[in-house]
């Protein structure tokens, strides 16, 4: 079989997650025996709060085992509608929603509904791994635009100058994957302004709204006004705020049209999500999630913790994470030696020699960092930042 014949030509242009490939070596490694720290992955460490768990057992016993809607069960949409109105100040209706197999298919849905060959969608750099892939899987352009000098947020002037005729949407992420940083109220409504103006839809990923430190608040950038609200579309999820990343229910909430596009790929896609997915997140939501404080006040212990030691070691700088639960650590003065030479090299070498898998950069548009997740056990971090000290040193000998 001649594989060039029976490759879809849009999948040439994607690479795979190197998040998930760098976690595969490191779990193989660890299969084999090897006493692997795996800092590599976005998945709270914590399991699912036992009221949720409780439910979605409950609802298995009872026989809720079936198809649904493919846009879900109305009581969950409705309590996702309870949940905007309270949190974010949103008004929607049931049918502005659409329940996903994860907040991943929720962004897919989306592209795919609102794209055509070669339209643009405007993405702030560093970004998270999947953004410009589903892009190019739907058929646009993904035009990457560089924050660093900007204290990694995008700017208006910035979108501004990265607007064409073929511009269709852009996509922002607050709290950011990989940086933590949050966008503040005043550099939204700057951005809103310049998205309802040269109507574009944005995008507004907020899984990591809950997971915030030092007093930080998160905005929704769709409750500045009704015109950018009509312009945008929130993605949400249950993965990081209440640990259930393999319950997979994410979703999108926004003009009803594009819900119903949505609504229609779906159908012929994965259909609804799974029932007792839904059933879990009808519980989380139904519910005070009394576990969320201290699973907050763990990764707020964790993140001081890296801190304290990272800014101990000699020839790297990161960003102070405001949200999410990551460090994007800049590395770039250790390449050039033994053959480290890129964030990819980096990651290998330390994984290597410190038996720790990180992120690099690359995967997230900016080479000269690593991705440290902090959402593994306590006791894994500490080991791990002894291995990351001593493998620095190793590069400078």
């Amino acid at each position: 079989m001649k594989h060039d014949i029976f490759t879809a030509k849009r999948l040439l242009l994607v690479e795979p997650s190197i998040t998930l490939v760098i976690t595969g070596k490191a779990l193989e490694r660890r299969d084999a025996g090897d006493d692997i720290m795996i800092l590599s992955a976005g998945e709270p460490d914590f399991i699912t709060p036992k009221y949720i768990r409780d439910y979605a057992i409950e609802a298995i016993n009872r026989g809720f085992t079936h198809y649904t809607k493919t846009a879900g069960i109305l009581p969950l949409r409705e309590l996702i509608v309870k949940k905007l109105k309270e949190d974010n100040n949103l008004d929607y209706e049931p049918s502005d929603i659409i329940v996903s197999t994860g907040a991943k298919q929720s962004i897919y849905n989306v592209m795919e509904s609102i794209l055509n060959d070669d339209d643009e969608v405007i993405i702030p750099s560093p970004f998270w791994v999947s953004y410009p892939e589903i892009v190019r899987l739907a058929g646009g352009k993904p035009v990457i635009v560089d924050t660093e000098d900007d204290g990694f947020i995008l700017t208006a002037e910035k979108l501004k100058k990265n607007i064409t005729n073929k511009t269709k949407a852009i996509i922002l992420n607050t709290p950011n994957n990989p940086t933590g940083m949050v966008y503040y109220k005043d550099t939204l409504e700057d951005l809103a302004d310049i998205i309802v103006e040269n109507d574009l839809l944005c995008v507004s990923d907020e899984i990591y709204e809950k997971v915030l430190y030092d007093g930080k608040k998160h905005y929704s950038i769709a409750a500045l006004g009704e015109d950018i609200k009509n312009n945008t579309v929130i993605i949400n999820g249950f993965s990081k705020a209440y640990a259930m990343t393999g319950w997979r229910i994410g979703y999108a909430a926004g003009p009803e049209f594009i819900i119903k596009n949505c609504l229609k790929l779906q159908g012929h896609s994965t259909s609804c999500p799974s029932s007792i997915g839904q059933a879990a997140a009808y519980a989380a939501l139904k519910n005070k999630n009394e576990e969320f404080d201290n699973m907050l006040a763990t990764f707020d212990k964790r993140r001081k913790f890296i801190m304290e030691k990272l800014d101990k070691l000699e020839g790297i700088s990161y960003i102070r994470p405001e949200g999410a639960f990551y460090f994007f650590i800049n590395v770039s003065k250790f390449y050039g030696r033994k053959g480290v030479n890129d964030s990819l090299s980096f990651c290998n070498f330390l994984l290597k020699n410190g038996n720790v898998a990180v992120t690099p950069g690359k995967a997230f548009g900016m080479d000269d960092y690593i991705r440290i997740s902090y959402a593994v056990s306590t006791a894994e971090i500490e080991r791990a930042m002894i291995k990351f000290k001593k493998v620095l040193e190793m590069l400078v000998e």
